[in-house]
């Protein structure tokens, strides 16, 4: 199924485990971690991969409409130096038996990913261009913002740890069984559903258990009288147990989480608690919010979290459904 740009959707299709990652487009703007990251996606292969494209688009604002000498021979100077990096990168991607994709363009950076991501009919986009703000946190970059905001294939954002902090055990990797411990966070939308229909067809990953999480918002509680309080809390922890025994009648192992406070601080929180892996949610969700890129948790999860992020697209995840998380 297409969206309204033409990328594929994932409608979160229990079970539909073939393909999922089939096709990668890697983002990169070749920066300091890029050869690790890469490197991290050639164990997508046990996965289903079958293709790994890299690609790199050259701003176009960065030159005149009109390329006259100067401007020319800097573009080509560019040019040159990243088809040396996706060489190089091709020859890692090929050396592990996974076809290897180039792709250079010049233009409005995430609409030409999106371009690429849409003609290459990919299964699944990685970007995640980290860097350090001004109180040390690692910042996923607009670019990654921009894909999440109008694609409507899957994203995953990696976590490299010497930029996040996250200790990686003596001898281990830093993406070592990625889907060994995954954190699926709900609020009970249609858009956290899809998301959990898409975690179903992760099953063949090596998903070794699902924390799912529900965070009752404090604010919102505070204003509710006692008895409207409790009565919430016995409906959340009843659907909470409704997910868990849908997800181990489905063969995973799974465990319930009901917090209160901010759901954005709280489930970063309950990641590094848990130690998961990876964080499986959608990108919007409950709430009257207009005009927000995508849902403000789940951007402030993918934003501050050590952990990587799988945000699904589609269905109620789509272009133009402005809800909040």
């Amino acid at each position: 199924m297409t969206g309204p740009e033409g990328l594929s959707m994932c409608e979160g299709d229990p079970g539909k485990e073939v393909d999922m990652f089939k096709k990668i487009l890697y983002c990169t703007a070749f920066e300091e971690f890029y050869l690790d990251v890469l490197t991290c996606l050639l164990e997508f292969k046990e996965y289903g991969t079958e293709e790994i494209i890299v690609a790199h688009v050259i701003s176009s604002p960065l030159f005149p409409k009109v390329h006259e000498g100067y401007f020319q021979k800097v573009e080509e100077m560019l040019r040159n130096l990243f088809n040396a990096k996706m060489a190089e990168a091709a020859k890692v991607i090929e050396g592990a038996g996974i076809r290897a994709g180039k792709r250079m363009e010049l233009g409005i950076t995430y609409q030409e990913l999106l371009r690429i991501a849409h003609e290459e009919d990919v299964s699944l986009i990685v970007s995640g261009r980290e860097r350090k703000g001004v109180l040390g946190e690692a910042l996923i970059g607009s670019v990654t913002d921009q894909i999440v905001h109008h694609g409507t294939v899957p994203v995953y954002i990696p976590k490299h740890p010497l930029v996040t902090g996250i200790a990686v055990p003596k001898g281990g990797r830093p993406c070592e069984k990625r889907f060994r411990r995954v954190l699926y966070p709900t609020d009970w939308s249609d858009c956290a559903r899809n998301a959990l229909n898409y975690l179903k067809g992760l099953k063949a990953m090596g998903v070794g258990e699902v924390v799912v999480a529900h965070v009752m918002n404090e604010k919102a509680m505070k204003l509710q009288p006692e008895e409207r309080f409790e009565e919430f809390k016995r409906i959340d922890l009843e659907k909470l147990e409704e997910v868990k025994q849908e997800l181990l009648s489905d063969g995973f192992d799974a465990t319930t989480h009901l917090l209160i406070g901010d759901p954005r601080g709280e489930l970063i929180k309950l990641a590094s608690q848990e130690d998961v892996s990876v964080v499986v949610m959608g990108t919007h969700g409950k709430g009257r919010l207009e005009g927000l890129l995508w849902g403000c948790v789940s951007r402030y999860v993918t934003e501050f979290s050590d952990r990587p992020v799988l945000l699904v697209k589609g269905g109620e995840c789509a272009p133009g459904d402005r809800k909040s998380f």
